[in-house]
């Protein structure tokens, strides 16, 4: 059986995946990092926001093409896909406003705008980078595990314009999916309702404990990370259906997304669901889980670097 080191999202900080890998035993060969006896599962969201993105890339890329990682992909590569394509109308899929530009600014700035010859390959490799990974005791998502929509994007190998496109309309079957997988559970607020989100925009949605039953919940029960500024209102029972829940006897399940508080304890969010994205682009470590073939997750097999 095969151990991992699930790694959560990069946003471009090279100098800390380096630290890390070398903290998990990895080390440099020929221009990969190799371990004699593990391999890494990344979750996504390699770029935006750090000083390193090019690195990041490359490092990772090394990884998967070598042999020694396997990687899904994130909400923003898939962003990065749509934000380079036009949509026919004079804009582009992902449309260009003044939030989805400062988003997207630190790529674009270090590779897209210079070296665009180069920013189209890294586009046409994360057109093949699968939105799940499903490995039989072990299951790795950006967001959030779906089972249906793991299912429909299982046959594609490669995001081609027609797919892309589909994904990226949200009322189609496959763009609900994509979100699923890559941004996770969402809920509206109440109406009247919004709250700032980790980069100080208004929002109406929050994102929830998909794991759980939402059955009985309020919203601020329901919202993940932790909000005080979420409304304590009850959840109306038409939308509690619409949570996913991850049953005890299934393989534990990795994922990221979620820019938990650097200061938060690293444990287990359920016995087989744990979340690493502890905000590397605001300060927090660069987290790993050391997986062995457990199946109840433990605290102690977290491994971070500041």
């Amino acid at each position: 059986m095969k151990k991992y080191d699930l790694i959560g999202d990069i946003h471009g900080y090279a100098t800390k995946l380096k630290a890390l890998l070398t903290k998990l035993g990895y080390r440099l060969e020929s221009g990969v990092y190799r371990h004699p006896l593990r391999q890494v599962i990344f979750l996504g969201d390699y770029i935006d926001r750090g000083p390193e993105i090019r690195e990041t890339l490359q490092t990772v890329r090394a990884m998967v093409d070598g042999g020694s990682a396997l990687a899904v992909m994130g909400n923003h590569e898939f962003n990065a896909l749509a934000y380079a394509t036009p949509d026919g109308q004079g804009d582009y899929l992902r449309k260009r406003t003044p939030e989805k530009i400062e988003q997207h600014r630190a790529s674009m700035e270090q590779i897209g705008t210079p070296h665009p010859d180069e920013w189209k390959g890294w586009l046409e490799w994360f057109a093949t980078l699968p939105l799940a990974l499903d490995l039989g005791r072990l299951r790795a998502v950006h967001a959030s595990w779906d089972k249906e929509a793991v299912a429909a994007f299982q046959p594609i190998k490669k995001i081609d314009d027609k797919t892309l496109r589909a994904m990226a309309d949200k009322s189609s079957p496959l763009g609900k999916y994509k979100e699923s997988l890559l941004n996770g559970v969402e809920l509206r607020l109440p109406k009247g309702h919004v709250f700032s989100d980790k980069s100080g925009f208004k929002r109406k949605d929050i994102r929830t404990r998909w794991w759980e039953a939402l059955a009985g919940k309020t919203y601020r029960q329901a919202v993940f990370p932790d909000s005080e500024t979420v409304p304590d209102h009850p959840i109306p029972s038409a939308f509690t259906s619409r949570v996913l829940a991850y049953n005890q006897d299934e393989p534990p399940v990795f994922f990221g997304h979620y820019w938990l508080p650097p200061d938060r304890a690293k444990v287990p969010l359920a016995q087989n669901v744990a979340c690493l994205d502890y905000s590397v682009a605001k300060g927090g470590d660069l987290t790993a889980y050391r997986w062995d073939g457990e199946l109840v997750l433990r605290t102690e097999k977290f491994v971070g670097v500041k």
